[in-house]
């Protein structure tokens, strides 16, 4: 058999290997002095690897885990933080709505002589035009006289 590495001998030293390969392998490691030293050092490894887990384990199975709750700051900052888009909805909104609201309707007063010079340029008679456009009035008094008729 051929000299073992690392990981074969961490297998078998976790018993991850099938009884044939370890017989197999425990005669190389009393044959072997290079892999013995490696057999050491990976049991010497084990060991304080599994002094340090339990170490850390409590002796009191039955104690409570605290609930983990957020300081009052971060939970006042994220209040503050999910406002946030509803002011600045509220703010376009209300910047749309003043807009809107002082906004006025554009129509410039065009003045008759502006229609009636455009006229002109269309070729339309201006004395027909202004004749159609006038207006009779007639007008009587108390006693059912008419006045003269005035045309505007």
């Amino acid at each position: 058999m051929n000299c073992l590495n690392r990981i074969e001998i961490q297998e078998y030293l976790d018993k991850e290997v099938n009884p044939a390969t370890a017989e197999e392998i425990s005669r190389h490691l009393e044959r072997c002095r290079e892999c013995t030293m490696l057999y050491r050092q990976a049991v010497a490894d084990k060991e304080f690897v599994s002094g340090l887990l339990n170490t850390g384990e409590q002796k009191d199975g039955d104690a409570e885990i605290p609930v983990f709750r957020q300081p009052e700051i971060y939970r006042k900052k994220m209040a503050v933080y999910r406002l946030i888009p509803y002011i600045l909805a509220a703010s376009l909104l209300a910047f749309v709505v003043l807009i809107r609201h002082n906004r006025t309707p554009y129509s410039p007063g065009i003045t008759g002589a502006e229609i009636l010079l455009n006229q002109y340029y269309e070729g339309k008679d201006l004395n027909k035009m202004w004749h159609e456009k006038s207006h009779v009035i007639i007008l009587q008094d108390e006693k059912g006289n008419f006045i003269e008729p005035v045309t505007y």
